[in-house]
C-alpha cells in the first residue's frame, strides 16, 4: 500500500491554524484513528496493492465506492505538516512515512488477536517464500545468536561458506562491515540471503585462530531439501522425513518411496517431528502417496463460522499406484498445520498408527496476499477437519502410541524411531490394531486413550 499525494485545502486563501484541546490530534487519537481507516483499506485491497487472490474483493478486484482514503491522507498531511520532530530530508521523510503505515498494519493486525493472521514485511516474507520454494540466494550459512554472538550453526555441503572454508562454531563478528550488535543479531539481514551472484563479506573469530578471519562470499541459488531418507540401522524399515510440504516435497517424496523400495524396505516410518506445515496441497498429494483416491476425503475445510459449512478437499494420487507398504508416522509436540492433516488422514482412514507426542494443534487456514513492497499479509479464512470431523485447531493430533521424551536422556538411539520400528516388528501399524489388542508393550511409550 502506498499513500497517495495529499491534497492541501485552502480556505479563504488563509490556511487555519487550530488550538486549544478540541483542536488538538493526541498521539492516542491518531493511532485509534489511523488503524480504523488503515483498516478499511487494508482489508479492501491495499489500494489495489495486492498481486494475487484478488477475487476475494468485489469479483473484479475493484475497490468499493464507499471507501476512501481522504482521511488517510488528511491524518498523514497534519502529522507531515506539524509534528515538531518530523525528518527534513527527503529520503528520510519516506523512511518516516512508511513506518507510519508498517505501524499502522502491524496494530489492527494485532488486534484481531489471531496469531496466525500476520503482516510480514519485505524481508520476512521473502524469507517465508523461500522456505515453501526450496531455494534461495544465499552462501549456505546457518546463524545463530547464542550468548550474545553470532554463531555458525550449520554449513551447507557444496556451498560457497563450505568451500571458502566457513565452518560451524565460527562467530560472525561483522556483515559487510557492519558489527553485530549485543544480542547476536546483525545490523543488516542476518540470514545473509541476497540476490544470486551478489557478494558478502563475512568478518569472523574462530576459536584457536590467532587473527580474525576474512570471506568475501558469492552468493548461489542454495537448494533446501525438504525430504531425507535413510534406512534404520539394523532393521528393514525406511525412515523418510519430511521437514516442510513445500513446492519440492512431492517430488522428493516420490524419490524417497522408490528408493526404500529398490533398499528392500518393507516397511515406512513417516517422520514429521518438528514440520511446522507448509502448501496444503503438498499434504494432499502426501496422502496420496500411502491411500487411493477412492479412499474418502483427504481433510474438510471450513470456510463458515456456522455449523455445517464444511466441504471436502481429495486426496491427490500420482500415476503410479500408492505405496502399499505399512506406515507408522512420527510426530511430536511442534508438529503442525499441513504436517498434522497428513498424520490426521492416515490415522482416521485406518492406514497408519500415530507415534509420539501430542501435536502442536494448528488448524487454520491462511490465505496469503503479496504486496507491491514485497510484503504480504496473511488472513485466516478458514479451519481445516480430519477425515473423521476430528478438529484440529487448538486441539492437535493425538497419537496412538505416546513415546516418553524423557527416555532421550536414559536409553540409548531415538526413543520415537525404535518405538516406531517396534510397532512395524510386531505388525501394529494401523489404529484397528490396537483396537483389536494386537501388538507387544513398547517400552518407550504407551497407548493413548481411545478416541
Amino acid at each position: 500500500m502506498v499513500f497517495r499525494k495529499r491534497q492541501r485545502r485552502l480556505r479563504s486563501g488563509q490556511e487555519h491554524a487550530r488550538t486549544g484541546q478540541g483542536a488538538h490530534l493526541s498521539l492516542l487519537h491518531f493511532y485509534v484513528r489511523m488503524t480504523a481507516i488503515v483498516m478499511v483499506v487494508l482489508l479492501s485491497g491495499f489500494s489495489a496493492g495486492i498481486l494475487v487472490e484478488r477475487w476475494v474483493l468485489d469479483g473484479d478486484g475493484s475497490l468499493p465506492a464507499s471507501v476512501s482514503g481522504s482521511d488517510l491522507n488528511t491524518i498523514v498531511g497534519v502529522i507531515e505538516d506539524n509534528y515538531l520532530y518530523r525528518p527534513t530530508d527527503a529520503g528520510a521523510q519516506d523512511e518516516f512515512r512508511e513506518g507510519l503505515e508498517r505501524k499502522a498494519i502491524e496494530g489492527m493486525v494485532t488486534s484481531l488477536d489471531d496469531a496466525y493472521t500476520r503482516y510480514l514485511v519485505p524481508a520476512d516474507a521473502a524469507v517465508a517464500s523461500d522456505q515453501l520454494e526450496g531455494a534461495y540466494g544465499g552462501v549456505g550459512v546457518t546463524l545463530q545468536p547464542a550468548h550474545g554472538l553470532l554463531v555458525v550453526a550449520r554449513v551447507t555441503p557444496d556451498s560457497p561458506a563450505s568451500r571458502a572454508g566457513v565452518a560451524a562454531g565460527d562467530v560472525v563478528r561483522r556483515i559487510d562491515g557492519q558489527p553485530v550488535d549485543a544480542q547476536g543479531e546483525p545490523t543488516l539481514t542476518g540470514d545473509l540471503r541476497g540476490p544470486a551472484g551478489s557478494t558478502v563479506t563475512l568478518l569472523i573469530e574462530r576459536p584457536g585462530a590467532a587473527e580474525p578471519l576474512s570471506f568475501s562470499l558469492v552468493r548461489e541459488s542454495i537448494i533446501v531439501h525438504p525430504v531425507s531418507f535413510e534406512m534404520i540401522g539394523g532393521t528393514q524399515y525406511a525412515r523418510i522425513r519430511i521437514d516442510i510440504f513445500g513446492d519440492r516435497t512431492t517430488a522428493e517424496l516420490d524419490e524417497a518411496i522408490v528408493l526404500a523400495g529398490n533398499q528392500g524396505a518393507v516397511g515406512i516410518v513417516l517422520d514429521l517431528r518438528g514440520n511446522g506445515g507448509g502448501w496444503v496441497r503438498s499434504a494432499q498429494e502426501t496422502i496420496g502417496r500411502f491411500l487411493a483416491s477412492d479412499a474418502g476425503p483427504a481433510l474438510y475445510e471450513d470456510a463458515d463460522p456456522e455449523p455445517g459449512g464444511e466441504y471436502e478437499l481429495p486426496i491427490l494420487t500420482p500415476s503410479a499406484a500408492p505405496s502399499d507398504l505399512p506406515v507408522v508416522v512420527l510426530v511430536d509436540r511442534n508438529t503442525a498445520s499441513a504436517a498434522e492433516i497428513v498424520a490426521g488422514s492416515l490415522r482416521d482412514h485406518d492406514r497408519a498408527l500415530i507415534v509420539g507426542e501430542q501435536t502442536f494443534g494448528k488448524g487454520s487456514v491462511q490465505r496469503i496476499f503479496d504486496l507491491e513492497d514485497g510484503g504480504s499479509l496473511r488472513i485466516t479464512v478458514a479451519e481445516w477437519i480430519t477425515p473423521d470431523r476430528i478438529r484440529i485447531e487448538d486441539q492437535g493430533i493425538r497419537p496412538d502410541v505416546v513415546v516418553d521424551v524423557t527416555a532421550y536422556g536414559t536409553t540409548q538411539g531415538d526413543p520415537f524411531v525404535r518405538s516406531a520400528a517396534t510397532m512395524l516388528e510386531s505388525g501394529v501399524t494401523r489404529p484397528a490394531d490396537l483396537a483389536n489388542g494386537g501388538g507387544p508393550v513398547v517400552t518407550t511409550g504407551t497407548p493413548a486413550p481411545p478416541r
